[in-house]
């Protein structure tokens, strides 16, 4: 189905291809970084709307 996409519009196979591969680095990235960050610090995000005290409006 790729092939035939490709066949059927000239001169857009180098900007679809490249979209795709930005698209699976982008994700590869993420999930990588989502491994490697430090669940102490993932935990304190998280919970950081949870542990501020309410401010008065003036």
């Amino acid at each position: 189905m790729f092939r035939q996409l490709l066949d059927k519009v000239q001169g857009a196979d180098i900007p679809m291809i490249t979209s795709l591969l930005i698209f699976f680095v982008f994700f590869i990235l993420v999930g990588t970084y989502l491994f490697i960050i430090d669940k102490k610090h993932l935990s304190y995000m998280s919970n950081l709307p949870l542990n501020e005290e309410p401010t008065a409006i003036r």
